[in-house]
């Protein structure tokens, strides 16, 4: 459960850092797994790249490369968090691992979709978030994640690209943290300025009665399936089908 402090600091700011949330040695298997698949994917020449020089990668369905993301997207306190913000049915949009290499640029400031494609004013709840798990240190050279505080609640003001704002900040932590950060706030990653990659995963979640990003159900494995705690089988859509009858 999220504590009182939290809850407020979460509806103040628009994110809550949890520091030192995952054990270490989880932490260095994620990093160690998370770098694998993407470099696996590079030399399969299916990467999913972006920014300048290909400098990021994405690496989609972590649920389903690996029993060590099926339970670290079940993280109790994370799920408190993601249930505080969009309901206990709240459901999976993706699972992906987030790579910033060396000279990768700023990103810019965005909100996340689908609250980008909204009409304005935009809803004053929040209805989607992500989780940011820090499976290095997040620091001010890495790459750490930018955001403005309290941004989550100009309904009807997106950030303008290139434009330097004298309120955003940089979300520094140890690995093993865990951001949670309101799908609202403008926010996004900052420039990699070292010789060694940032890597976090992202957990993106949404209300139920929201399409998520990824099919879940088309794309995890029946294995999985079969293993899956009733909280994985909700959070992949199981419990938010449409309705079927004829």
């Amino acid at each position: 459960m999220l504590t009182t402090s939290e809850k407020a600091h979460l509806d103040r700011y628009g994110f809550l850092l949890l520091e030192s949330l995952i054990p270490l040695d989880t932490t260095a298997l994620l990093r160690e797994r998370s770098l694998g698949l993407a470099e696996a994917e590079k030399e399969a020449g299916k990467s999913h790249t972006y920014l300048a020089n290909d400098s990021a990668q994405r690496v989609w369905n972590l649920v389903d490369k690996g029993e060590v993301f099926e339970e670290a997207i079940q993280h109790p306190k994370v799920l408190a968090g993601m249930t505080y913000l969009l309901g206990a049915d709240c459901t999976l949009s993706s699972f992906t691992v987030n790579a910033l290499y060396p000279g990768a640029p700023d990103a810019g400031l965005h909100i996340d979709y689908p609250l980008s494609a909204l009409p304005t004013p935009r809803p004053s709840f929040p209805m989607v978030a992500n989780s940011v798990y820090f499976l290095d240190d997040f620091t001010l050279e890495n790459g750490a994640t930018s955001c403005v505080p309290g941004s989550h609640r100009r309904l009807e003001a997106l950030p303008e690209s290139g434009v330097e704002y004298a309120d955003e900040v940089q979300i520094c932590g140890p690995r093993g943290s865990v951001l949670i950060v309101n799908g609202a706030i403008w926010h996004g990653s900052s420039e990699n300025r070292t010789n060694e990659p940032r890597v976090g995963l992202l957990g993106f979640f949404c209300r139920s009665i929201l399409k998520p990003q990824q099919a879940h159900l088309k794309l995890v494995s029946d294995e999985v399936i079969s293993r899956a705690t009733p909280t994985l089988k909700r959070l992949l859509g199981l419990d938010s089908q449409p309705n079927m009858n004829a």
